[in-house]
């Protein structure tokens, strides 16, 4: 748990309640999702989300692998395709 200038208690939304997993100091955090909300989050369940992310990026890249075409199942690769 960490003190903001505003004395808020902020939460690691980690947590679950135990403590046990959390470590080092608890801040909002750049969001990375598109909702573009931050949430408080330790320097630990931090750096499991930066984890997290690189893993849904390496899986769904913004740009198509080469081999990819839209005519091999009838889909789009971005909304904006449709």
């Amino acid at each position: 748990m960490n003190t903001t200038p505003n004395t808020e208690q902020l939460e690691c939304l980690d947590d679950a309640g135990t403590g046990q997993d959390c470590a080092g100091p608890v801040e909002y955090r750049h969001p990375l999702s598109g909702t573009g909300r931050s949430f408080p989050r330790c320097e630990n369940h931090w750096a499991r989300r930066l984890d997290r992310q690189a893993q849904l990026d390496r899986r769904y890249p913004a740009t198509p692998p080469r081999d990819w075409s839209p005519l091999d199942a009838g889909e789009a690769w971005d909304e904006d395709d449709y």
